[in-house]
């Protein structure tokens, strides 16, 4: 599926004293620089006109989770503006919070809960081993039942724009009648917007290597942020993202390696679609995903 928002239409050596112990300190000042380099939320009380290093990490925590961009927040860093004050109301909205602006009590605990989620490491725990990456939830009212039918089908497509918010916020609007199990942003975020055990609007009329089918009922459905021109690159976070979100349905629903598949591979008739683009990839996730 190409997702088309109607405004677009459209990744020395150390002494022999020390040698015994240096990979241990190695180690542990891996885990400090990790710790003193994770994001976490500032404290609350900031509001518009408030300036300083809090609302820097206030705008950092929103470039993260998609509510600014870095080219927003690199136009005022550490001010609280209208476009920091937006953020944090669409934040509020899509937690259930009073849209005030503010940043409030209620809003810096939901902040510091959706950070830590972004920030689980996504990194299969054994070789050829991989757990679900960390998601962001953002329902989408166009989903049904699969009625039964197992899931054995995975399709990528591109979403036809290089806008991740515009092709989010229409695969959210009921108005689209379209919709997808999960997207990757051009950051490599991935966006969880129908369960797995529901049959989400992406595939269309479609056949599996010939047969048809409703590919929809026994599919996972992933949109990537890429305008399928085959002349804008598909980001290295994207296919670390994807390489583990493939990687880890593959594992958990037993999906063999030939039903890893495109949409231009299951649309009909043969040429409706044509994503994902020619330039992705797919000698690179299958090899990342051990085909």
């Amino acid at each position: 599926m190409t997702v088309r928002a109607p405004s677009t239409r459209a990744t020395a050596t150390a002494p022999a004293s020390t040698a015994a112990t240096a990979p241990r300190a190695t180690a542990a000042s891996t885990r400090v620089a990790a710790a003193s380099t994770a994001l976490t939320a500032p404290p609350a009380g900031l509001g518009k006109g408030d300036s300083g290093a809090k609302v820097k990490q206030l705008q950092q925590g929103l470039v993260k989770l998609g509510y600014m961009t870095q080219a927003q927040m690199n136009s005022g860093p550490g001010s609280f503006g209208p476009k920091t004050e937006t953020a944090v109301k669409k934040f509020q909205a899509d937690n259930k919070i009073s849209t005030t602006g503010y940043y409030g009590e209620q809003t810096a605990a939901a902040l510091k809960k959706a950070l830590a989620k972004v920030s689980t490491p996504t990194t299969p725990t054994q070789p050829g081993k991989f757990t679900k990456p960390a998601v962001i939830s953002a329902p989408s009212p166009n989903s049904d039942s699969r009625n039964g039918a197992d899931i054995d089908t995975i399709v990528l497509h591109h979403t036809g724009t290089n806008n991740g918010s515009g092709d989010l916020a229409w695969m959210r609007n009921p108005a689209s009648k379209v919709s997808a199990h999960y997207m990757l942003d051009r950051d490599g975020k991935i966006y969880q917007l129908v369960g797995d055990t529901k049959r989400a609007w992406h595939a269309g009329k479609s056949e599996l290597h010939g047969v048809p089918t409703d590919v929809n009922a026994r599919s996972i459905g992933i949109e990537i942020v890429n305008d399928g021109s085959g002349k804008t690159a598909f980001t290295e976070a994207q296919y670390k993202a994807l390489t583990q979100l493939v990687g880890y349905l593959k594992q958990e629903y037993n999906v063999p390696m030939k039903n890893i598949v495109g949409h231009k591979d299951v649309a009909v008739p043969k040429g409706r679609k044509d994503d994902p683009a020619s330039n992705f990839d797919w000698a690179r996730l299958r090899k990342g995903i051990g085909g």
